[in-house]
């Protein structure tokens, strides 16, 4: 545990299973306490929510947590709470695709978490006085430059007082570092970097498989047990495969972009609370899941992208938790997985 936290901040941790620090804890809570800010690289999995969560109810400073997707914004807001529990700090969470009701009270909370335009879309209104936060984190920021939002992280930072800032990243593009260094003249922490993209709590393998469909689902329906997130490239692929599984009777539910946005918190909140054993996602929800007892990654469609494999297999293996991946792939996908085991030294 860290030492000097305040005894509400500690209860808390313990009741959340928390017994030692991750790497990235280790160093950037007691950066962040001391009013430093952070650039920090960290892959997905390492603990950084708590990185900054402890700082954030610790602090007891008005706070302000950027993050690119509404699920990670739902996720976010309730391990800040459940940080927070003892502290009783108030969390408000705010992101598009919903109605404005009850916007203007979450914006009054003490810790503000939400996406880039319904920030901004709530400040234009006048709802939301970002000047009163002066602990501002940007999570995913390489994320959010892919998305296009660095232009929009930039305008909220120059409106906040900005004090503390972290930037957790996975990876620190250029532009990333630049927005950095310009805003908050952040100290650049990597935890990982070369060959570190190695994921030390995750069991991989990877089966080779006979055909793209027949084989892969025969593969599946042996492998899959529950807590498995089962991966997929594209929304038509993912309900194909949800229907697939659900046919064969397994207890099976889907997150992909063609989904309402209650629909996915739903599915979200059943597979999470046990209702369902697998969850059929695309990688828009990759980085909105966390699921702290999540035994198994299977990677049914080999990601375009090794960073995204990395990123897909950090849902499990969490907080030093043991996991298992597994990526079907055909001969098609020989290069990419050749290309995926370099990256993580395998």
């Amino acid at each position: 545990m860290i030492e000097n936290l305040s005894e509400n901040v500690k209860r808390a941790l313990r009741d959340m299973g928390f017994k030692e620090p991750t790497a990235v804890q280790s160093v950037v809570i007691p950066m962040l306490l001391q009013g430093e800010s952070v650039l920090v690289q960290a892959r997905t999995g390492s603990g950084k929510t708590a990185a900054y969560g402890v700082p954030l109810v610790e602090l007891g400073r008005p706070g302000l947590v950027v993050v690119p997707t509404r699920e990670l914004a739902r996720q976010t807001s309730f391990e800040i709470k459940r940080i927070g529990k003892y502290a009783r700090t108030k969390v408000g969470t705010v992101f598009g695709g919903v109605g404005y009701g009850g916007q203007a009270e979450e914006c009054e909370a003490e810790v503000v978490v939400g996406t880039p335009g319904r920030l901004l879309d709530l400040w234009g209104k006048g709802w939301l006085d970002l000047q009163r936060f002066s602990f501002v984190v940007i999570d995913e920021a390489d994320t959010m430059l892919d998305m296009g939002f660095i232009e929009d992280v930039e305008e909220i930072l120059v409106n906040t007082a900005r004090d503390v800032v972290g930037f957790f990243s996975a990876t620190i593009p250029r532009p990333v570092e630049s927005v950095a260094r310009k805003y908050a003249e952040a100290k650049v922490v990597r935890l990982t970097a070369g060959t570190d993209y190695e994921v030390a709590d995750v069991g991989q393998r990877f089966v080779r498989v006979r055909d793209r469909w027949t084989s892969k689902v025969t593969a599946l329906v042996s492998d899959v047990e529950p807590n498995t997130v089962v991966f997929v490239n594209t929304k038509a692929r993912a309900e194909e495969l949800f229907y697939e599984l659900r046919r064969r009777g397994l207890s099976v539910t889907k997150l992909h972009g063609d989904l309402p946005q209650t629909v996915r918190n739903r599915n979200m909140d059943l597979f999470r609370s046990g209702r369902y054993d697998v969850l059929v996602a695309t990688d828009l929800g990759a980085r909105g899941i966390n699921v702290m007892s999540l035994r198994k990654v299977i990677n049914f469609d080999v990601p375009r992208d090794p960073l995204l494999y990395i990123h897909r297999i950090g849902r499990t293996g969490r907080l030093n938790n043991s996991g298992e991946a597994i990526t079907y792939y055909t001969g098609e996908d020989e290069e990419a997985v050749k290309k995926i085991k370099q990256v993580i030294n395998a």
